[in-house]
C-alpha cells in the first residue's frame, strides 16, 4: 500500500434537507465567481429557500426566508406565497437593493462578464441538469432570463438539494406542462430544464468546501429526517475533518416553517372526485 494510500481516511454522515441547503449555501457563497461578483460587480438572487441560504452566507444575516419564496410546494400542492413582495435581491458592488420582478430583466440586461446569477431549483437528475417548477402561464422572470443568459455565457449558479433528485429533467419536461395537465391538485406546473448552468448539490458542496469525495450511500429517514441522504467522504485527514466541522455547522438546521397562506388555484379533479 503506497504512503498516498495510507493518508486517504473516510467518513460517513446524514444531512437532513435543511442541513442540505444550509451546506450548499455555505458551498455556493464561497465560490470565488460569487465572492467577485458580491464584492466587485454585480450579482443576483432569485427566490427561493436555498437560495436564502446562499444570501444568509454571504451577508451572515438571518433571512425569513418563507418570505423569501414565490411558488412552493407546500400543504401538499403546487402554490403560491402571497406574502411575497416580488422582489428578488442584488447587489451591485456590494451595495444591496430589492429588485421588484417588472425591473428584473432591465437590470439582467445590463449583466456584464464576471457578473452572477444564481437561481434555485426544484429538480436535479444523476447527470446534474437541474429543472424548476413554472407555474407562472407567462413562464416567470426566468423564461425572460433564460435566453439572455445563455446567449452571453454568464455565470449562472443553480443551488440544489439532492432531496430533490428525479430520473431524468428532461422527460419530466416532456410530460409536464400547464396546457398538457388535465387534472391537478394547486397550480397546474410546467418543468424548464436548466442543463448549461453550475450546479451545487450536497455532493459538489462537500467538494468545495473541503475538497473530498461524496457519496450518496442511503436515503431518508423518519422522525424528522424524512428526505435525508447519507454520505460516505473520502479524502486526506485534512480534508475530512474539514468537511466534518461543516456538517457540524449545519447539523441540526429547522426545516423552514410555513408562516403564511399557501395560496393556490382550485383542484382540477376527475369527474366524482
Amino acid at each position: 500500500m503506497s504512503d498516498q494510500k495510507k493518508e486517504m481516511v473516510s467518513g460517513a454522515f446524514v444531512l437532513t434537507p435543511a442541513a442540505g441547503k444550509k451546506l450548499i449555501g455555505l458551498a455556493v457563497a464561497s465560490l470565488p465567481e460569487v465572492r467577485y461578483a458580491y464584492e466587485n460587480g454585480r450579482l443576483a438572487i432569485a427566490n427561493g429557500t436555498t437560495t436564502g441560504c446562499v444570501i444568509e452566507a454571504l451577508t451572515g444575516r438571518s433571512l425569513k426566508k418563507f418570505e423569501y419564496c414565490v411558488g412552493v410546494i407546500a400543504d401538499g400542492v403546487f402554490g403560491g406565497n402571497p406574502a411575497n413582495d416580488h422582489t428578488l435581491m442584488m447587489w451591485e458592488k456590494g451595495v444591496v437593493r430589492n429588485l421588484p420582478f417588472s425591473q428584473f430583466l432591465p437590470e439582467l440586461r445590463k449583466f456584464e462578464r464576471g457578473d452572477v446569477f444564481v437561481k434555485g431549483a426544484n429538480a436535479v437528475d444523476p447527470q446534474f441538469y437541474a429543472g424548476g417548477l413554472q407555474c407562472n402561464p407567462n413562464g416567470g422572470s426566468w423564461a425572460d432570463a433564460f435566453g439572455l443568459i445563455t446567449a452571453r455565457g454568464l455565470f449562472c449558479v443553480v443551488p440544489v438539494g439532492l432531496e430533490k433528485m428525479i430520473p431524468s429533467v428532461v422527460e419530466a419536461s416532456r410530460r409536464a406542462g400547464q396546457l398538457r395537465l388535465d387534472y391537478c391538485i394547486g397550480n397546474p406546473p410546467g418543468v424548464i430544464p436548466l442543463p448549461s448552468f453550475t450546479v451545487v448539490t450536497e455532493i459538489q458542496a462537500l467538494e468545495i468546501l473541503s475538497g473530498v469525495r461524496a457519496t450518496v450511500i442511503a436515503a431518508g429517514g423518519i422522525g424528522g429526517s424524512e428526505g435525508s441522504r447519507s454520505f460516505v467522504v473520502e479524502g486526506t485527514e485534512e480534508q475530512v475533518r474539514k468537511a466534518f466541522s461543516h456538517v457540524l455547522r449545519v447539523h441540526g438546521e429547522p426545516a423552514t416553517q410555513v408562516t403564511g397562506k399557501v395560496e393556490s388555484q382550485p383542484n382540477r379533479l376527475p369527474e366524482g372526485l
